[in-house]
């Protein structure tokens, strides 16, 4: 009798320490959704992708593609979020100003770039005169966008503050990105499943821990949104894991959950 007690004592205790270790997971998450104002503590939370695996892999290939493309150092980061993508950009020698439209993202911007100037966009108007900037990098932006018309409209204004014969590059998530075996990302949930063009989809960053809410887009559908534009697709690039690199990528290494846009005026 004693003895069952005691294993029903110690099976108590281990649900506890479960439930325990379940909420602090939970707490630990940061949740991030593309419908929805950023939050300060959001804004913090994204501060932990930096240096995760995800940017490593979307951002691998941008010195070889600037390199290739780019005329003129003069650049606008068009989304720059909490300002890891203009630290990427100023490590690449490149002249930047910063632009986004969340105030809190800005305020981390700020912090993370003290030497760098950052516009607020409001009501898709980026307040900068035309014809002004050599080269526009998009990071993760496009998938945020819910409707063709927010795409094209954001790309319009892209568009209108780049010089002639300039280029944008944009980094954004592959239609694979909410169905494959990611080292990367978690994609089982429910969401994912039949997603059709616009709908809404999430994933979980591992090593970040941010839960992501954006929309899918096909390959079909940015093509359009870019001729739509007015734009001249240069190149789509799929950026794909490789066996000698730190991270032990899974599907990454025969598809990839980002796709790269090189996009000419």
């Amino acid at each position: 009798m004693r003895k069952n007690k005691l294993i029903c004592l110690l099976g108590f205790c281990i649900a506890l320490a479960t439930i325990h270790i379940v909420s602090l997971s939970a707490s630990d998450t940061t949740v991030y959704n593309s419908q929805e104002d950023k939050s300060a503590e959001q804004a913090v939370g994204y501060s932990k992708t930096n240096q995760s695996s995800s940017r490593y892999l979307a951002y691998r290939d941008i010195p070889s593609l600037i390199a290739k493309y780019a005329h003129g150092t003069k650049t606008l980061d068009y989304g720059a979020g909490t300002g890891f993508s203009t630290q990427f950009l100023l490590a690449q020698n490149l002249d930047v100003v910063g632009a986004d439209i969340s105030k809190e993202m800005l305020s981390q911007a700020v912090v993370n770039c003290p030497d760098t100037s950052f516009h607020l966009i409001q009501d898709g108007s980026i307040p900068v005169a035309s014809n002004t900037y050599d080269f526009i990098f998009s990071s993760l932006v496009l998938f945020e966008l819910g409707s063709e018309e927010e795409v094209i409209t954001y790309l319009e204004e892209a568009k209108r503050i780049m010089k002639d014969d300039s280029v944008l590059i944009a980094v954004t998530g592959s239609q694979d990105m909410y169905s494959k075996n990611w080292f990367i990302f978690n994609t089982d949930y429910p969401e994912n499943k039949n997603l059709k063009s616009g709908d809404l989809a999430k994933i979980y960053l591992c090593d970040a821990e941010i839960e992501f809410t954006d929309f899918y887009w096909t390959e079909a559908n940015y093509r359009y949104f870019f001729e739509k534009a007015g734009f001249d697709l240069l190149e789509i690039h799929y950026p794909l894991g490789k066996e000698n690199e730190q991270y032990p990528w899974r599907d990454e290494k025969t598809n990839s959950p980002f796709v790269i846009f090189v996009a000419k005026k």
